[in-house]
């Protein structure tokens, strides 16, 4: 198998088990956990608020993944950076299926399921770039590069298709099973493909560049703010709509759809169609990306975005099933599918070779903090503040414009901004 091929299946297999364990976490959080993990004695508002909460910690602590595994990866390679988060991810999730609850452990419970959280935040803010950067070595000079790179973020839709479905079929159970037994299952069940996905990261040489000791600084971020700060500000600009919208559709749209009292079997299977649609989609806006440029491409999925958030809502509230499932269909592949299929050469082009592992995670996981962690929690707060979902679309909003002026802004020297392939 030619290298770029080997790159890019071992990081869809990664992918695949990676965003399997946290999209179990991102459906669990407002649907299983505010009620297992938490005390009873409070009210339904201060459940959502603190399972937002605890989605948000995993996203606040992503940036220190990103520098330890930033440094480890581009000091010893990009692969033994990603045998390390893959584990500690698939661990994590693991120990969160074992996890009694409130009502056997106290606080024991929401104490040791925020550690947890926490330690698949930091490995998630190492496997990302990790990978991405795996394919962009092993397919340098490659036209269908940005093809490649947008298949392998099918690999994250799919992960997160799989870990909903399993999630939505343990549901089905009745409710009693489901929240003593289904949902726990459905979190340790990966554990096999964990081993899989690390022994097929370690069986891989290629891809994986690396610096000399000489050629490393001592303190990489360090000299990436100095030397770079306006690519590091551009790649954190870049990411906010992106992460900010697709867990505003998924996390915050899961708790809006409960308000409307449809059923969780319902929202389940809608956003699992509306996360197939999205890998399905990604890579033809990678083939539109070689065409038209990666820039013009990501500017097009902010529009839609920002077009089809208020549809999304009013689809929602209407309570109607095949209305509810259209919603999640169209904000995911004509809204999401066209940033996150181009993001990653967008990223990788702002970053020289000795600091793009760094560069990379550091800006795309402060983003991920900025955006994906903190969005659900402010689209609750503005949500029960106002009544009304207004106060929701107009962050969005908010985010959408950022990264379009991040996305327009001067290059680096790297990267030429008009016509990214």
């Amino acid at each position: 198998m030619k290298p770029a091929k080997r790159a890019l299946c071992s990081a869809m297999a990664g992918n695949i088990v990676e965003w399997y364990d946290f999209s179990l976490y991102l459906a669990a959080a407002p649907l299983i956990f505010s009620q297992l993990f938490f005390s009873g004695a409070q009210t339904a508002f201060m459940h959502q608020v603190e399972a937002a909460a605890f989605f948000a910690a995993g996203f606040v602590v992503r940036p220190v993944g990103g520098i330890l595994f930033g440094y480890l990866g581009d000091r010893y390679g990009h692969l033994v950076s990603l045998r390390w988060t893959l584990l500690l991810i698939g661990a994590g999730t693991a120990a969160i299926g074992a996890l009694p609850g409130f009502d056997t452990i106290g606080l024991y419970a929401p104490s040791i399921l925020l550690l947890l959280r926490l330690v698949q935040g930091v490995a998630a803010g190492g496997e990302w770039a990790g990978s991405i950067l795996v394919i962009e070595g092993a397919a340098a000079g490659a036209r269908n590069k940005t093809v490649l790179l947008s298949l392998s973020q099918s690999g994250v839709a799919a992960g997160m298709v799989l870990g909903t479905v399993a999630l939505w079929l343990a549901s089905c159970l009745p409710h009693e099973a489901f929240l003593r037994w289904g949902w726990r299952a459905a979190f340790v069940a990966p554990l096999p493909f964990v081993g899989l996905g690390i022994l097929l990261r370690t069986s891989m040489d290629g891809g994986a560049r690396r610096v000399e000791p000489h050629g490393l600084s001592r303190f990489p971020l360090v000299t990436l703010v100095r030397r770079e700060p306006v690519a590091v500000l551009r790649g954190i600009g870049i990411r906010l709509a992106e992460n900010g919208g697709v867990y505003l559709m998924t996390v915050f749209g899961l708790s809006y759809g409960r308000e409307q009292h449809i059923p969780d079997t319902v929202l389940l299977l809608a956003m699992t169609l509306g996360l197939a649609a999205d890998g399905l989609a990604m890579p033809l806006f990678g083939w539109l990306a070689v065409r038209y440029g990666a820039q013009r491409v990501y500017l097009g999925g902010i529009i839609g975005l920002s077009c089809l958030a208020p549809l999304f809502f009013l689809l929602v509230a209407s309570g109607q099933t095949g209305y509810v499932m259209l919603a999640f269909v169209l904000v995911m592949a004509l809204g999401h599918a066209p940033m996150i299929a181009v993001e990653p050469i967008l990223l990788a082009r702002l970053f020289a070779d000795g600091e793009r592992y760094t560069g990379v995670a550091v800006s795309h996981e402060i983003g991920a903090v900025l955006a994906g962690g903190l969005s659900p929690l402010m689209a609750t707060l503005l949500y029960h503040a106002s009544g009304s979902v207004n106060g929701v679309i107009l962050y969005l909003l908010l985010l959408a414009t950022f990264s379009a002026i991040a996305l327009c802004g001067r290059g680096t020297g790297r990267d030429k901004p008009a016509s990214f392939s």
